[in-house]
């Protein structure tokens, strides 16, 4: 059995289809059948071998750059010269199809008419079309939560059978950190990871940061992510904020990620503010550090079934208020729930559902 992973994204910046073929597939790589080889395929071979190591089940394939000739030209040959029997893409997959094909889709939030408006018109005409291909050439479906699935099923007519759950989870080793820097080490701060695009929501955060004047208490606001779509609200509140915003706000991108996992060991206190997720990764990682959080209250942020205390309507400024309030006061120990959450989201679950999925087709 030959599978080909396309693991482009392993070319660019830390995010979570990142994350999710790295847990994915560590774990599958340990536990498939003995006749299982992994062709893992990108364009910087290095960071492929970095993050799966060397396995006797894996071949390391270098990809092109560019997407148009990847997904015409040099996938397809990929897949021919090396007797390909299931091709694993995220979201897109290439216009022929020359053996089975997994598409993992992890949210169609473009398409939701809440959502529609975070997203800019090209992006959603593009994407709609490349999705639904996707979606009806699969042969195997699978998406990261309940709640994508559901979504999925109603907005593009697909049946809830056809469609598999292999959640997101957090890799064992996640807490292990290099203590290499001073990163806001002895910083008291209020931490949130995501990209910045409209529905990550970051100005309700601020909003509340400096109307409770946590500043006045020696806390920084701290912003971990790349710009994704503009944010004209949020650049309109920052300029007319310009010098609180300078004092007392911090943004980071590029960092790697045991930077990351620094900021969440350092941190007081973890916010995740997003309307909309398809799952919610930087959750989970801060579960993993026992730090004391608030999250959003939507979408498939729900799935974690965290208490009231703990959520937020991200709409409401004032409950955010509240709720950052009492939890930076909260001397409470969540750790058992923590657990308990994160003993639901395993790797090893996601990939023995894979295991089954392909071979209902041998």
């Amino acid at each position: 059995m030959n599978i080909l992973v396309d693991a482009h994204v392993f070319d660019g910046k830390y995010q979570g289809t990142r994350s999710y073929l790295k847990g994915l597939y560590s774990a599958l790589i340990s536990m498939a059948p003995p006749k299982w080889i992994f062709f893992i395929a990108a364009n910087k071979i290095d960071n492929l071998k970095k993050e799966f190591g060397e396995h006797t089940n894996i071949k390391y394939i270098k990809l092109n750059n560019n997407k148009f000739y990847r997904l015409l030209l040099e996938i397809p040959y990929i897949i021919k010269k090396n007797n390909i029997d299931f091709a694993h893409f995220q979201y897109i997959v290439p216009p022929f199809k020359n053996c089975k094909q997994i598409v993992t889709i992890h949210d169609i939030l473009f398409e939701q008419s809440e959502f529609k408006k975070f997203f800019p018109l090209k992006y959603r005409i593009i994407n709609g079309i490349l999705f639904k291909m996707s979606v009806r050439r699969s042969d195997i479906l699978l998406t990261v939560s309940n709640y994508s699935r559901e979504k999925i099923s109603e907005l593009y007519n697909v049946d809830l059978s056809e469609i598999h759950v292999t959640p997101n989870s957090v890799e064992i080793d996640f807490k292990k950190i290099e203590i290499t820097s001073k990163t806001f080490k002895g910083e008291k701060f209020i931490l949130y990871v995501s990209r910045i695009e409209p529905r990550k929501n970051h100005i309700i955060l601020l909003k509340a940061f400096f109307e409770l004047e946590l500043y006045k208490k020696g806390y920084l606001l701290v912003f971990v992510g790349s710009k994704d779509f503009v944010d004209k609200q949020l650049l309109k509140y920052i300029n007319k904020n310009k010098e609180l915003v300078k004092q007392h706000v911090v943004w980071k991108s590029d960092l790697t990620l045991n930077q990351i996992k620094l900021c969440y060991y350092n941190c007081s206190l973890f916010v995740f503010p997003s309307v909309a997720e398809g799952f919610g990764i930087p959750i989970m990682e801060a579960m993993v550090f026992n730090k004391k959080i608030i999250i959003s209250n939507q979408t498939a942020m729900k799935d974690f079934n965290l208490p009231p205390e703990l959520t937020f309507n991200p709409y409401d400024v004032d409950e955010l208020k509240n709720k950052l309030m009492n939890m930076l006061s909260n001397k409470k120990d969540y750790k058992e729930l923590y657990m308990n959450i994160l003993s639901e989201f395993k790797w090893e679950k996601s990939a023995e559902k894979m295991i089954h999925l392909i071979n209902q087709f041998i």
